[in-house]
């Protein structure tokens, strides 16, 4: 009961602060980066809780984002992970703060009648977590190619991307390839459908590549205002739900 207790106050502050809080158009509801950039001017600002189970336990992280667009072309997006639980099968509770993510994105081609849009974007991983078991405590890089394509009523959004790893003492880490494909369409009045499919090289020797999807639905309140649900499952069986709020300006 009193976990339970707890990660109900923990969702309750996590969708406090994202209604309260003035700020910008970052949307938490896929990983698959987009290539619609906010104007000049423009932003948001989101937080979630996300909740992940797997044969080794439970895990519980909350996100947030903040993103400004200082031109048409330019935005930037600053992630920190306020807050991560471990409950591992056999091992004891690990808690702490999470890393800091810090993503440049520039579009160097508009959408044309035939060609998407096309964006790159570089991204830094900050070693921020307070707990060796959250965080590697050493910095990543990831580059990303991203294409985005409005079709009909539906918006695609294509990310090819290489992470290069901090490796600590004792790791292998080595460059990872990523990829990833989303799907954006209304499904109803106020309603928003998504859909993403991710993969990834293996991160580490000995270890494997996964590959994922996930389903979310987005509900408008206000033009200003949504919030959403997204339910995921990978080959290592890991199944992801994360839900939160947006606030855009």
């Amino acid at each position: 009961m009193k976990a339970l207790t707890k990660l109900l106050h923990l969702i309750s502050l996590v969708a406090f602060g994202a209604v309260a809080t003035s700020a910008v158009r970052a949307d938490l509801v896929l990983e698959t980066e987009t290539a619609y950039l906010g104007k000049k001017g423009q932003g948001a600002f989101g937080n979630a809780v996300q909740f992940e189970r797997d044969k080794d336990g439970l895990t519980i992280l909350t996100l947030s984002a903040l993103e400004y667009a200082p031109t048409d072309d330019l935005e930037i997006l600053f992630e920190p992970f306020f807050y991560e639980e471990q409950h591992p099968k056999g091992g004891p509770r690990v808690s702490g703060q999470g890393d800091t993510e810090l993503t440049f994105s520039y579009r160097i081609v508009d959408e044309g009648k035939v060609m998407p849009a096309v964006v790159l974007a570089a991204k830094v991983k900050l070693p921020t977590a307070t707990n060796a078991a959250i965080g590697t405590r050493r910095a990543d890089y990831t580059g990303y190619l991203i294409l985005g394509k409005l079709i009909g009523g539906w918006e695609l959004n294509a990310n090819a991307a290489v992470e290069t790893f901090g490796s600590p003492a004792g790791s292998d880490f080595k460059n990872q390839f990523i990829y990833d494909l989303s799907v954006t369409h209304s499904i109803f009045e106020k309603w928003t459908g998504y859909g993403e499919v991710f993969g990834n090289t293996s991160p580490e020797t000995g270890t494997r590549g996964t590959f994922s999807g996930a389903v979310a639905v987005e509900y408008q309140f206000s033009q200003h205002i949504n919030s959403f649900l997204s339910v995921g499952l990978d080959t290592d069986h890991l199944t992801t739900v994360r839900t939160g709020v947006n606030y855009t300006y």
